[in-house]
């Protein structure tokens, strides 16, 4: 009889065995159904936090509670339960302390691909709000394979916190390099400052780049401008898909504890009517001095797009 464990050990327990499998590079010893569908959702991870982490969450119920049909992820579904609050509780505040990059800000189930009333099977499913069809397909089938092919959630875990580990690692280089490389080079030539980011923001998974650069300009502006004298740079925030409660990627905000300066930014996104309408929503309670609204897309499609609407661009 094994020894049981709750939410927090389980979570505990496969990020360390997770982590002797990245540095002794076991992968192999996965099956390959496991790793095809987990490596598609790691690779898709950029703009679908909420699907891992909701996944991890599943698996820790089912691992927990193995009586308990993990498609049922609602309360109002028959012989269902609360994900949301297992996420919340635990899944949430694990991600923000070992996966902090791709964390949620509140929980996992707050978007539309994940709070819906639909039952995560092969035919409900199909409903999911998920865009990209493959990844929808990857996700319902780990679900199908616990659930119906009996397949062991303990060994999706371990597997999915693994590739978490070996693509934050990865991350961690990355960023420790940057940082080597700026000791090296001691001022850089602003030039070459453009041509290294605009080869950044080409990368896979660079979306956040952006405001990273941009964030790290003001740290330098704010001690050194008499514009932003009393005023303080806010941490940046975990980056999730829901940001209702801030007014930007960056802001600034004044000794009166009010918004001052805040930046939105897109990553290869036209700056629409939309948009601009969603800010203006946004902030017409507000005081904010200024609005920036900044965005990697292409000049020349802009202008393409632009003239479709039968703007002047001349």
């Amino acid at each position: 009889m094994g020894v049981y464990m709750n939410e927090k050990e389980i979570l505990e327990q496969a990020y360390m065995e997770a982590r002797k499998i990245v540095s002794e590079n076991r992968w192999e010893e996965f099956d390959a159904v496991i790793r095809r569908d987990v490596d598609f959702l790691i690779e898709k991870i950029e703009g679908n936090k909420s699907i891992v982490s909701a996944l991890a969450t599943s698996l820790v119920k089912k691992i927990s509670d193995p009586g308990q049909d993990i498609r049922l992820h609602r309360t109002d579904f028959k012989n269902g339960y609360s994900a949301r609050v297992l996420d919340t509780k635990f899944t949430t505040p694990f991600f923000k302390n070992y996966f902090p990059k791709y964390a949620n800000k509140e929980s996992a189930f707050l978007t539309l691909a994940t709070r819906e009333r639909i039952r995560w099977n092969g035919n409900e499913g199909k409903k999911l709000k998920i865009r990209n069809k493959k990844l929808k397909e990857s996700f319902l089938n780990i679900f199908e394979q616990v659930e119906v092919g009996n397949a062991d959630p303990k060994e999706y875990l371990r597997y999915l916190f693994s590739k978490l580990k070996e693509l934050s690692s990865r991350d961690d280089l990355i960023f420790q390099s940057a940082r080597e490389q700026i000791t090296n080079l001691g001022i850089l030539n602003i030039n070459l400052i453009i041509e290294m980011l605009k080869k950044h923001f080409t990368e896979k998974l660079s979306s956040r780049l952006p405001v990273i650069a941009i964030y790290s300009i003001y740290e330098i502006l704010i001690p050194n401008s008499k514009r932003y004298e009393n005023k303080k740079l806010l941490p940046l925030q975990v980056h999730t898909s829901s940001d209702k409660h801030g007014f930007g990627d960056i802001e600034i905000y004044g000794d009166n504890d009010e918004p001052f300066e805040v930046v939105e930014i897109k990553h290869n996104i036209p700056i629409d009517k939309y948009l601009i309408f969603d800010i203006v929503k946004k902030t017409e309670h507000t005081k904010i001095n200024r609005y920036y609204i900044l965005t990697t897309f292409h000049i020349d499609k802009w202008i393409e797009i632009l003239r479709e609407y039968k703007i002047n661009v001349a």
